[in-house]
């Protein structure tokens, strides 16, 4: 008669203690393509954000990582009041609102007065502000470049394409 196996330890997280803790909560068990996903996205913002995102901002002390998307948001949709920039980047009004400042103070954007609403800015880029942009992405995209530089052009396109709808996702998810 074959030994049964020996009971895990006390307070042991075994699968059918997981299984079970899921099922009463009524949770379905993730896809193997959503645990794949959702490892990958880990490790993609710790490397994007450390080894290879952490430099390249210049010697340009407004500019790093929390500011550099303040830039990029006002290159990409034009001046814009605190509140819409606020929800674009995700952030808290306060957040936006220190960044806004130390880029003000730096002279890479204006910020005016909302003639539609008093208690409301409108924030835009400066000439100067337009050039440390596209200097910042210069350097944000040499890395990028030699990391795909043996993928296809269509490959980029199909990356590019689903992080793009994967991001409008997560903003709507937000929103809710």
């Amino acid at each position: 008669m074959p030994e049964s196996p020996d009971p895990p330890p006390a307070g042991a997280v075994t699968s059918l203690t997981v299984d079970a803790a899921r099922a009463a909560r009524s949770e379905p068990a993730p896809s193997e393509s959503l645990a794949r996903l959702e490892n990958e996205i880990t490790v993609l913002i710790r490397r994007t954000m450390e080894p290879v995102w952490a430099g390249g901002y210049g010697a340009h002390g407004a500019v790093d990582r929390y500011t550099y998307p303040v830039l990029a948001m006002l290159g990409e949709h034009g001046e814009q009041s605190l509140t819409v920039l606020t929800g674009r980047l995700g952030v808290s009004k306060p957040t936006a609102s220190r960044q806004v400042s130390r880029l003000a103070s730096a002279g890479l954007v204006k910020v005016r007065p909302d003639e539609r609403d008093s208690r409301s800015v409108i924030i835009d880029l400066t000439a100067e502000g337009e050039i440390e942009r596209e200097r910042v992405r210069a350097a944000r995209l040499r890395p990028l470049q030699q990391v795909m530089a043996a993928w296809p052009e269509s490959d980029r396109e199909a990356l590019s394409t689903l992080l793009g709808a994967f991001n409008r996702d997560l903003d709507a998810y937000r929103e809710r």
